[in-house]
């Protein structure tokens, strides 16, 4: 528990640090800024968006605070060392400087002038910003150590015959669980949260796709994973459909494991050079070996029953087909 504090607190530290300073310089500016402040420049660097003096400060705690939580939630529900996160660690580093940079410079800007139509920001502003986001991420980097050492890919791919479930001829069995992802869950309220905030206080034109993302996110966050004479197929909690199916005669073997999310490329529908998974959480997980020679994941409990169910049909179906 205190080390998943730890990574939680080591991850969210730069976007409250750069939440301070942007906090800092506001206060200290507050009376030099127009009403409202430029908040985007064109190419040219001259402002062409704008936001209210009143509304600055909590879009600015939105934009820097709720990344900061989504990526320490995610931290610390992983079961993975912090070594294990490095790209993690170093993303939201050098995130949480860039904006924290980009706020600070756009308030200087902005002190002293009379019309926020007539501030400039200096283009030279985002080579600048750039460089101090590859330096924190570089640090970011280093302060989350070393990666721990992979695992041995020999030894998982030594798997012994995939597991059998006993069934009596003409038997049949159906195996079904519902699977939850908390990370998504966060993320798709956080993503929908920010459209909202942005839609109410700021000219921002994406904040439609950020409040669709967020409630696909949101969607999906839970399915139905289900095993049966017909194969394996994963659907929506809210809906049968749309689902995703793969019948027995896809599957050559099924096996299951302890998986990591961040293992399987992170959370969600994640494809891989040979393989695919559908990722809601780390822990036990259901390995289907397929025809093709690719592999398909889903994280899921009891996965181990899955797939002795799994490979029974399977060898049941090829039996009766005289393949």
């Amino acid at each position: 528990m205190a080390r998943s504090w730890r990574r939680a607190g080591i991850v969210a530290l730069p976007f409250v640090l750069a939440w301070a300073a942007v906090l800092a310089v506001f206060t200290a500016l507050r009376d030099r800024l127009p009403d409202p402040v430029a908040t985007h420049m064109g190419p040219g660097g001259q402002a062409d968006g704008f936001t209210g003096l009143g509304a600055f400060l909590p879009v600015a705690t939105t934009l820097l605070l709720l990344p900061g939580l989504i990526a320490s939630v995610v931290a610390y529900r992983s079961r993975m060392a912090l070594g294990g996160q490095r790209m993690l660690v170093a993303t939201g580093y050098g995130t949480a400087a860039m904006l924290g940079y980009d706020l600070v410079a756009l308030l200087e800007a902005n002190a002293g002038a009379v019309r926020a139509a007539q501030v400039a920001f200096p283009l030279w502003h985002l080579a600048v910003s750039f460089a101090v986001a590859g330096a924190v991420g570089g640090a970011g980097w280093l302060l989350a150590g070393r990666d721990a050492a992979p695992a041995d890919e020999a030894a998982e791919a030594a798997e012994a015959a995939g597991p059998r479930l006993p069934l009596g001829k003409g038997e049949t069995a159906v195996w079904t669980r519902s699977v939850g992802s908390p990370v998504l869950v966060v993320v798709g309220a956080g993503i929908t949260l920010l459209g909202v905030v942005l839609t109410v206080v700021t000219d921002v034109t994406a904040e439609s796709a950020l409040i669709a993302v967020g409630l696909i996110s949101l969607a999906l966050s839970r399915c139905r994973v289900t095993v049966d004479r017909r194969g394996l197929s994963v659907a929506p909690w809210f809906a049968p459909r749309p689902r995703m199916r793969i019948p027995l005669e896809r599957i050559t073997k099924a096996t299951s494991r302890e998986a990591r999310a961040l293992g399987l490329g992170g959370w969600g529908y994640r494809i891989q050079p040979g393989r695919s998974a559908l990722v809601l959480r780390s822990g036990d997980a259901l390995f289907l070996r397929l025809a093709t020679g690719k592999e398909f994941v889903v994280t899921v409990d009891d996965a181990a029953t899955a797939a002795a169910l799994l490979n029974t049909l399977v060898e049941r179906d090829r039996t009766a087909t005289g393949t």
